[in-house]
């Protein structure tokens, strides 16, 4: 009888197939909720080069000394013009362009946590497409076996020696295994409709191996502490820092000078104006205290943010050991034991019913712990991609 092998099947690839990095690489390039974000990083660097530019200036037509009794002939009316500029001084546009930088490193930041986002879901979606081929695979064969049952039970019915009953529960354990099948099928095929998804491109095969992974632990914590959403919270308490900088800035932000020509009927005249604000009512210090507390409250959040990710990173680290420690068990103490068994029953299989059923049933019981080994894999490489999220790629 034929042998199943779990471990061929793990690391058997297609001729065709697509590498996990090469649809990353398709899904972030061809991605629109990326290129939007890329969109906006662009209109964020004109925006920094606007926060350097002062007001615009003001022009003022006059006419003055219009009349609006019976005088209304007066020489003494009066036409000019006036343009008036606001002049910055102090750091006002030195933090409204330091703001703008941060707002550009925000959506940065923001992108990168999205594509790291959509790394880990890939592989994710990779990884369980391969368990499934290979589970289906083991399942196949186990629908084989049950086959070769039905046939030997059909067979022995004719000469009285095995029930109807028999051969009836065969039958049944052949319709809810094709349905496991038939869901594990739907379920792959989705997979990869979620794939075409995210990279806009549609992919029939991954050609990956279901290694177990080398893990870093140091590698790990000292990428840590780069990833995307601690920086964002960094980049934010930045921000609010400088936000309550400007608004004491504003207090003495500018002056702004006037020049006025004037014409009448007998001279010509300027006027030069200068004027500048009386912070007396102080709103920029209630401006400048709402900045300090959502400062503070940044670092709170950015205290507990680098909290939970060291532990949820810890949390996935001990599954994996969990996960990798188990599936050895089975592939190499298990299942081996379990074959020397199946080929014992091969060498000196009788010809009689029990004799076939005991084989048939061992070589069921292997694919069993095939299956089992498969399940384990598949929460390891769970663990391992939604790692690759909360590591920042360190666990890679």
């Amino acid at each position: 009888m034929k042998k199943v092998v779990f471990t061929s099947l793990i690391f058997a690839s297609y001729l065709f197939g697509t590498s996990i990095e090469n649809i990353v690489q398709k899904s972030l390039q061809n991605n629109f909720d990326i290129k939007s974000l890329e969109n906006s990083i662009e209109i964020a660097n004109f925006q920094i080069k606007q926060a350097k530019n002062w007001e615009n200036p003001m022009i003022s037509f006059k006419a003055n000394d219009i009349m609006l009794n019976k005088n209304y002939l007066n020489n003494q009316k009066e036409y000019g013009i006036e343009l008036s500029q606001a002049i910055p001084i102090g750091k006002k546009l030195e933090l409204e362009e330091s703001i703008a930088k941060k707002d550009k490193l925000l959506k940065e930041q923001t992108l990168q946590d999205i594509k790291l986002e959509f790394e880990s879901k890939i592989y994710l979606y990779s990884y369980t497409i391969l368990i499934l081929e290979n589970r289906l695979k083991l399942l196949n064969e186990y629908q084989k076996n049950l086959n070769r049952l039905e046939e030997l039970y059909t067979k022995l019915y004719s000469h009285d020696k095995v029930s109807l009953n028999e051969i009836l529960n065969t039958q049944i354990s052949k319709y809810d295994l094709q349905m496991k099948i038939n869901e594990l099928q739907t379920t792959k095929d989705n997979l990869y409709l979620s794939l075409e998804q995210i990279s806009y491109e549609k992919i029939d095969k991954i050609d990956d191996s279901l290694v177990l992974k080398d893990i870093n632990r140091q590698q790990i914590e000292e990428q840590l502490i780069f990833h995307p959403k601690i920086q964002t919270l960094q980049t934010t308490s930045q921000k609010y820092k400088d936000t309550a900088q400007l608004e004491d800035a504003k207090k003495f932000s500018s002056i702004t000078l006037a020049l006025e020509y004037m014409q009448n009927k007998e001279q010509d005249y300027a006027n030069i104006t200068m004027s500048m604000p009386l912070p007396i009512y102080n709103t920029e210090n209630i401006n400048k205290l709402k900045a300090n507390l959502n400062t503070n409250e940044t670092n709170n959040k950015l205290d507990s943010q680098i909290h939970n990710l060291r532990l949820q990173t810890k949390i996935y680290l001990n599954n994996l050991e969990q996960y990798k420690t188990n599936y050895k068990i089975l592939q190499e103490k298990i299942v081996p034991i379990k074959q020397k068994i199946q080929k014992l029953l091969e060498e000196f299989v009788g010809f009689d019913k029990e004799s076939f059923k005991e084989n048939l049933n061992s070589l069921n019981e292997l694919i069993d712990y095939e299956m089992k080994a498969s399940e384990q894999l598949e929460k390891y490489f769970e663990n391992y991609s939604e790692l690759i999220y909360y590591s920042n790629k360190g666990v890679k």
